[in-house]
C-alpha cells in the first residue's frame, strides 16, 4: 500500500527549466505561460493533500483551500506539479503570493486566504493511482492530466500553445514574466541538468542613478538604485548582478571619494545591511522583471554604466 510519506519523499524534487535568450518556434516543442508565483508539488492521496515547494519545504498550512483538490480530481492518488499564484487585474502578483507563502499563524492564514485567494496553475502529472509517470514523455503525461483534471474554481490546467514567438509577444505586451518552451518528448527529469525545458523571460529596462553601495569585505558587491519620483530621488532597490570583477574593483576604489553623510534618497535612511551613501552622479541601465507593489525593481541586473541626469531616470 502506497503511503503519503513515501510519495512526498519520491516526488519532492522538481524539474526546472534553464534560461534561454529568446523565443523561438519549433514543432517539437509546446509553449506555456510562465506563471509568476510559487512552484508547488501537490501530493493527493485519498482525501488528503500535502504541498511541497521546489526547495522541498512543506507549505500545506499556507494554502488551506487546496484541501479541496481530492474532490476536484478524477483520481484517488495523484502528484501534480504547478504554480500557485495570486492574480490582480488578471496578472500574477508576486508580492501577494509571497505574503501567503510567508504567513505562519492561524489568524493571519485565515485572513489572507480571504484577502488573497490563490489559483493553482497545473502543468504536469507525475504520479497517478500508483503509477510513476516521470518516464513517460510530456505529451503522454499531459494527456493523462487532461482526463483527470478540469479547470474549476482555483484549479486551472495550463494551456499549451504552438508558437513560442507569438506567445512571448502576447505575454510581453501584457507585462507578464515570460514563457516556458517544453520538448514534447521530454521525460520529467528532476533538477536543472538538461535543456528539455527552457524559460524565456520578458525583461524590461530602466535608467537609474546610483545613490549608495554595500560591501562584501572591502569590495563593492551591490549598488543602491534610485529613480526620479515624487519630486526627488526615490530608492528602488539594490543590484549586484551584472557587475564584473573588474567593475567591482574600480567601484571599490572610486566610490569612497563620492561618499556623503546623509541619504540622497527621499524614502530611505538606511537598509538592513551596512551601506554607504554617495552623491548620485553615476548612471546605470538595469534590466528587471517587474515593479513590485511597493515600487521596487524585481531581480534587477546591471547592464551598463551611462551618463544620466536626474530627469533621465523618471518612472
Amino acid at each position: 500500500m502506497i503511503m503519503m510519506s513515501q510519495l512526498i519523499k519520491d516526488y519532492q524534487t522538481v524539474m526546472e527549466p534553464v534560461t534561454f535568450p529568446k523565443a523561438f518556434d519549433d514543432e517539437n516543442y509546446i509553449y506555456q505561460v510562465k506563471w509568476d508565483g510559487v512552484r508547488m508539488i501537490a501530493v493527493v492521496h485519498e482525501s488528503r493533500v500535502r504541498l511541497i515547494n521546489k526547495h522541498g519545504h512543506e507549505r500545506t498550512n499556507q494554502y488551506g483551500e487546496l484541501q479541496e483538490l481530492p474532490a476536484m480530481l478524477d483520481a484517488k492518488t495523484a502528484v501534480l506539479d504547478g504554480e500557485l499564484v495570486v492574480l490582480k487585474e488578471g496578472k500574477p502578483s508576486f508580492p501577494s503570493i509571497m505574503r501567503r507563502d510567508s504567513s505562519r499563524d492561524a489568524k493571519s492564514l485565515s485572513y489572507l486566504r480571504e484577502l488573497l485567494p490563490v489559483h493553482y496553475m497545473v502543468f504536469d502529472l507525475l504520479h497517478l493511482n500508483g503509477q510513476d509517470l516521470r518516464q513517460e514523455n510530456l505529451l503522454a503525461r499531459k494527456s493523462r492530466l487532461e482526463k483527470i483534471l478540469f479547470s474549476q474554481g482555483f484549479l486551472h490546467l495550463v494551456e499549451d500553445f504552438d508558437s513560442g514567438r507569438a506567445l512571448f509577444k502576447a505575454v510581453d505586451e501584457f507585462n507578464m514574466e515570460g514563457i516556458v518552451a517544453k520538448a514534447k518528448e521530454s521525460l520529467y527529469l528532476p533538477g536543472k541538468k538538461h535543456r528539455q525545458w527552457l524559460k524565456i523571460k520578458c525583461l524590461r529596462s530602466q535608467n537609474c542613478l546610483v545613490g549608495g553601495y554595500t560591501l562584501r569585505g572591502n569590495v563593492v558587491n551591490a549598488l543602491l538604485l534610485g529613480v526620479y519620483k515624487d519630486g526627488g530621488l526615490s530608492y528602488v532597490g539594490k543590484a549586484g548582478s551584472g557587475l564584473s570583477h573588474g567593475q567591482q574593483q574600480i567601484l571599490s576604489e572610486q566610490l569612497p571619494g563620492l561618499e556623503i553623510s546623509c541619504s540622497p534618497f527621499i524614502n530611505l535612511d538606511k537598509i538592513k545591511t551596512d551601506c554607504f551613501f554617495i552623491k548620485p552622479e553615476i548612471g546605470v541601465r538595469v534590466e528587471y522583471l517587474e515593479w513590485s507593489e511597493d515600487m521596487k525593481l524585481r531581480s534587477p541586473t546591471i547592464k551598463e554604466f551611462i551618463r544620466l541626469k536626474l530627469q533621465d531616470c523618471q518612472v
